[in-house]
């Protein structure tokens, strides 16, 4: 299968600082990019901090949370815990930073793929701390208390809309835009928070490339049609999901 993108439009809405490597990897591919971030990522303080008794499992639930749960973590005792992450891009920022990961996805990544890892097993009375984003989903917790787990939920960040408005240049306007890459319900919410008539039909005619069914069955709904699910939330995954969204298209 070829890989040339040669003459097509792609639009990456990932956070600032998050998309510059896909966006060289598809430019590279031939295709032109445009960056218009969707979400901005701020930090937050967590409240009842340092928790009151020993941790077993610290979970990380992405890349922004091990970044944003660093300042926080030399103030707890971590010599029993050991460390999950919900994917190999979380498990490699947390690598990064000397955070030893005992478990994690070694492909996909989200809440499913962790709890599918056998050796994720928090027995009942076991203490769990998640680090999450503000208003993240809720799954991985229910599971857990369901099963006599204790979980605590330790909110290091919230995303916000980055921008009022969707600033596109008029070249891009007045041709088809192929590809729009969005890899979560919240910032799929924001890009059509900044987006108004006409460019909403511009934004919906592109192939919508996303990283879960979840997002895609909540883009289906928001009016994009057939969106691709990538294998993986790294660069190479979006990248390839890309070039094989817009090659089905071209044999159709």
């Amino acid at each position: 299968m070829t890989r040339d993108l040669t003459g097509r439009r792609v639009l990456v809405t990932r956070p600032a600082g998050q998309g510059e490597g896909l966006a060289q990897q598809l430019e590279a591919l031939g295709a032109e990019v445009l960056q218009r971030p969707a979400l901005a990522i701020e930090p937050r303080t967590p409240a009842d901090w340092p928790p009151a008794e020993p941790v077993d499992w610290f979970v990380f639930t992405s890349p922004n949370a091990v970044q944003w749960a660093l300042p926080w973590l030399d103030s707890i005792d971590r010599s029993r815990a050991q460390i999950a992450a919900v994917g190999p891009g979380t498990a490699a920022r947390a690598q990064a930073d000397g955070l030893p990961v005992a478990v994690a996805p070694r492909a996909g990544g989200g809440v499913d793929e962790l709890l599918a890892e056998p050796d994720f097993a928090p027995a009942a009375g076991e203490r769990v701390l998640i680090f999450r984003g503000e208003g993240g989903r809720e799954r991985l917790q229910q599971v857990l208390r369901e099963g006599q787990v204790i979980v605590v939920e330790v909110d290091v960040y919230r995303r916000v809309p980055a921008a009022a408005a969707l600033d596109v240049p008029p070249a891009w306007r007045s041709a088809p835009l192929d590809a729009t890459v969005v890899t979560s319900r919240a910032g799929l919410d924001a890009l059509l928070g900044m987006t108004g008539q006409p460019a909403l039909q511009w934004l919906q005619a592109s192939r919508l490339i996303t990283v879960s069914d979840r997002v895609a069955a909540y883009a289906r709904a928001m009016g994009f049609v057939d969106p691709v699910v990538a294998a993986g939330v790294a660069d190479a995954d979006l990248s390839a999901a890309v070039v094989q969204a817009l090659q089905r298209e071209g044999n159709d």
